[in-house]
């Protein structure tokens, strides 16, 4: 385990808080956010000796339950915690190089309550709600209470982007948010035309250096068998080897190499593991993968065949790796950091 990161298991938290730690009485509200002062609700923060960064990463992970059916997560199952740390231990390492990495628990909502079909429950509208507001509030605690003034980088996959993209909807028309921020890298969620033209906060990455923009993108390989879920209308994309828009090619020669995990510990580093080029696909920009095979990495239980959501991060990481630096280092010299 990375000694400069607490990271905050469940069951120990369970010993050690029991009839030491004194709370609020919970609020009769649905969407009554978790309380973010505890360590208890965070899945990562900085160790307070370790030598911090000139940076911030503030993450949220993605849809992590087994039980597609499931409104939202429930924290008080240890294995629904164990989840969240091995996600935070895959993707940090984009990341941890560059920016003290903070992640909190927050209360997401199941997959299908998360993609819905045209109509949701009220519990389904409840936990995606709630998962909102967990998010909100552990943003604003970051902000309150760790931040200290920082540029920051703000990061998900999946539902984590959606609930980052959230955020940048919701409190980013603040103009000293904009100027903090490093980048937003909202991998695996929609970020669309619809949204750029009515959210002037919300900016696309043009290229590999600019900064305060978003960095998003779906994978999926040449031919899926069948509709790929999580693109939405009007999906925009970069390419995350050549950090084009277009649909120029970059081989697998740019790909510094995918790294691939198992529970949260590398199992392969793999370089030139695939090329990329950006395609449109019933009116939604999507990243096409060229060489994986689909037999072996589709996810058929969630997605159609061909599919490649769960390796957003896997198969261009040491590539976002250093776009994470390089980009950085752009914010912090504009701004005379």
């Amino acid at each position: 385990m990375d000694k400069r990161y607490f990271l905050i298991p469940f069951l120990f938290l369970v010993v050690i808080s029991a009839g030491c730690v004194t709370t609020e009485p919970a609020s009769d509200s649905p969407y009554q956010p978790l309380d973010y002062s505890l360590a208890e609700n965070w899945v990562m923060v900085p160790d307070a000796s370790s030598e911090q960064k000139a940076v911030d990463v503030f993450y949220l992970y993605p849809t992590l339950a087994t039980n597609l059916y499931v409104d939202s997560m429930n924290l008080s199952d240890p294995a629904a915690r164990d989840r969240a740390v091995v996600n935070v231990m895959t993707n940090k390492g984009v990341y941890e190089e560059t920016a003290n990495v903070y992640a909190p628990y927050y209360r997401q909502t199941g997959l299908y309550s998360m993609m819905g079909n045209g109509t949701w429950t009220e519990n389904q509208y409840v936990s995606g709600k709630l998962a909102y507001e967990d998010a909100k509030a552990a943003f604003i605690y970051y902000l309150d209470n760790y931040n200290d003034g920082k540029p920051f980088i703000l990061a998900g996959h999946s539902q984590g982007s959606y609930r980052a993209k959230q955020l940048m909807i919701d409190l980013f028309v603040d103009p000293e948010l904009q100027e903090k921020l490093v980048a937003a890298y909202l991998i695996g969620y929609t970020v669309s035309e619809f949204e750029l033209a009515q959210y002037k906060q919300l900016k696309p990455a043009t290229g590999e250096l600019d900064t305060g923009v978003i960095i998003t993108y779906h994978t999926q390989a040449p031919e899926i068998s069948d509709k790929n879920i999580v693109v939405l209308p009007g999906s925009i994309a970069i390419n995350p080897l050549n950090w084009k828009t277009d649909g120029t090619y970059a081989s697998a020669d740019e790909n510094y190499g995918a790294v691939f995990f198992e529970n949260g510990t590398v199992t392969s580093r793999e370089a030139n593991f695939t090329g990329a080029y950006l395609a449109e696909v019933d009116g939604s920009v999507v990243l096409i993968a060229d060489s994986p095979d689909p037999a072996v990495y589709s996810t058929p239980e969630l997605f159609a065949e061909g599919v490649f959501h769960v390796d957003d991060y896997n198969f261009f990481y040491e590539n976002l790796k250093e776009n994470v630096a390089k980009r950085t280092a752009a914010y912090l010299e504009k701004n005379g950091a």
